[in-house]
């Protein structure tokens, strides 16, 4: 059962899937040294085809989505070990963590969304949704899931408690990435069939805004809740393109790397991370002036896809699909 919940939504064979004990796989790198320029401090193996990536501040435990394998890494991230390897449903391609339920969302593309309890690393639960699941955020103070559905041109809502679902919401072409906005209760779904973020109030479940994004072939988004600036990676423009959330204006444009993929920013140091896919680089961006800082190449993979941060230790991580291993990074100092 979810916690809290007073009924299970585990189907069946999902709901019973176990979780693959393993040994604390070690870091491969150097220990951190202290201060200097963002660099990678570990290496972490992982699953096949780690994909989507979340962090849990207070837990400080990463979730990796391991696509080709079907399973969810957790890291320890404070020794940059792996913990536990939880095997989900086909096609793992993203994750969303509550931090206050310390429960976590995967989409999967082929068969929906699994529930895993943080502090059990069991799988608890199990969501059906078609349309090819691709994208979560999370609203952890009304305990409320938000998932794009690729294929369908939608974004499903569901009851963080029970899992059911609670709405579907039309958005633009072919939604990936999505994110959710505390501060103003909008969720903010990144459309790549045809560049655009649908803005959607929480609160009303209805898309009221709808910005086009100066960029090609958009792929994730990251809000800054402090600064109410909103980050899309554009992939086929090789950029981030920068976004006023209180009035949809464009405020700048960053040139990064060859298909930039992932993208996140860090709310204390207002720093935005994009992950290039194809030059298996990370580029970091001032995310008040959108000016490129560095970018970091040594110790990433092959196909660095999408990135997280936990923001109280300053690290971020970096999914190495073609590697099967996450690039740890720090520090992100102020």
């Amino acid at each position: 059962m979810l916690k809290g919940a007073g009924m299970s939504i585990g189907r069946g064979a999902l709901s019973a899937l176990a979780v693959l004990a393993v040994a604390a796989a070690p870091a491969r790198a150097s220990a951190e040294a202290t201060g200097g320029p963002p660099h990678v401090i570990a290496v972490v193996d992982v699953g096949e085809g780690p994909s989507g990536v979340a962090a849990n501040p207070l837990t400080h435990r990463v979730y990796v989505a391991n696509f080709r394998e079907d399973s969810v890494s957790v890291i320890d991230g404070t020794s940059n070990t792996v913990v536990a390897t939880i095997a989900v449903g086909s096609g793992p391609a993203a994750v969303g963590v509550n931090h206050v339920t310390n429960l976590v969302y995967v989409a999967e593309q082929n068969s929906g969304v699994s529930v895993i309890d943080g502090d059990t690393n069991q799988v608890v639960g199990h969501i059906s949704i078609g349309g090819l699941p691709d994208g979560v955020a999370v609203d952890f103070a009304q305990n409320q899931v938000y998932v794009t559905n690729y294929l369908a041109n939608t974004v499903t809502l569901l009851d963080g408690a029970t899992g059911q679902i609670i709405d579907t919401i039309p958005v633009g072409v072919n939604p990936l990435g999505i994110a959710f906005d505390p501060q103003s209760r909008r969720v903010l779904s990144a459309n790549s069939g045809d560049d655009s973020v649908s803005v959607i109030d929480a609160d009303s479940e209805l898309v009221v805004d709808t910005w086009p994004v100066s960029g090609s072939s958009c792929a994730s988004v990251a809000i800054n809740p402090r600064t109410q600036r909103l980050y899309v990676s554009c992939r086929a423009s090789n950029s981030v393109v920068g976004i006023d959330a209180a009035s949809g204006q464009g405020i700048g444009v960053a040139s990064v790397g060859s298909w930039p993929t992932g993208v996140a920013v860090n709310p204390r140091t207002n720093h935005v991370l994009s992950a290039n896919q194809l030059s298996s680089s990370v580029t970091f961006v001032s995310g008040g002036t959108m000016q490129v800082l560095g970018t970091v190449s040594q110790g990433i993979g092959f196909s660095p896809t999408y990135v997280a941060v936990d923001y109280r230790s300053g690290h971020a991580f970096v999914t190495n699909q073609d590697s099967a291993t996450v690039s740890v990074i720090g520090p992100l100092a102020a």
